[in-house]
C-alpha cells in the first residue's frame, strides 16, 4: 500500500509541475531574458530552488554533471548560492565581460550541455530538464551577471 501511496504521491506532483512549466513558458513568451536563480546545499548535495516546484520531486532538482562544481566554486564554502543570470537566443549578441555558458549540444528529455568559452571553468555543464522549469528553454548562451551580489 505504501508503494502505491508513493506513486499517487508523484503522480500528483508531476501535475502540479505542469503549472510550472506553464509560467516559465508564460514568461519567456513574454520576453524575459533576465532571472535570479537560488541553489541550496542539503547534504553536501547541490539543489534549485524552483519556485512553486512540487515537494514531492525535490530529488529531481538535484545539480550533476559539472553544475554541482560550478556552484561549489561559487558558494565560498556557504550553503546557498544565488545568481542574476541572462539568457541568449542567438550567438551574436554582444561582447560580455561576465561569466557565460555557451550550448555545445540539447534535448528536449536530455537537457542541455554548456561550456564556458574562455576556459575559465574547464568541465562542461549539464543543465537538466529542469531549466525548462525555471527559464522555459536551454539558452544558446547563459550570462552570469551577478553572484552572490558580486559581479559574475
Amino acid at each position: 500500500m505504501n508503494k502505491v501511496m508513493n506513486v499517487m504521491r508523484e503522480c500528483v506532483a508531476y501535475i502540479q509541475a505542469v503549472g510550472v512549466i506553464l509560467l516559465a513558458l508564460t514568461a519567456r513568451a513574454c520576453g524575459k531574458t533576465k532571472y535570479t536563480l537560488s541553489f541550496t546545499k542539503v547534504r553536501g548535495k547541490w539543489y534549485c530552488d524552483v519556485p512553486h516546484w512540487p515537494e514531492a520531486l525535490f530529488e529531481r532538482s538535484l545539480m550533476v554533471g559539472g553544475a554541482s562544481r560550478l556552484l561549489e566554486m561559487y558558494s565560498h564554502g556557504t550553503d546557498k548560492v544565488v545568481m542574476t543570470i541572462r539568457v541568449s537566443m542567438n550567438m551574436d549578441s554582444p561582447q560580455y565581460q561576465g561569466a557565460q555558458f555557451h550550448k555545445t549540444s540539447s534535448t528536449i528529455a536530455g537537457g542541455a550541455f554548456y561550456k564556458d568559452p574562455f576556459g575559465e571553468f574547464p568541465e562542461e555543464v549539464w543543465l537538466c530538464p529542469v531549466t525548462l522549469f525555471t527559464i522555459g528553454r536551454y539558452p544558446q548562451r547563459i550570462l552570469i551577471d551577478e553572484i552572490n551580489g558580486h559581479k559574475g
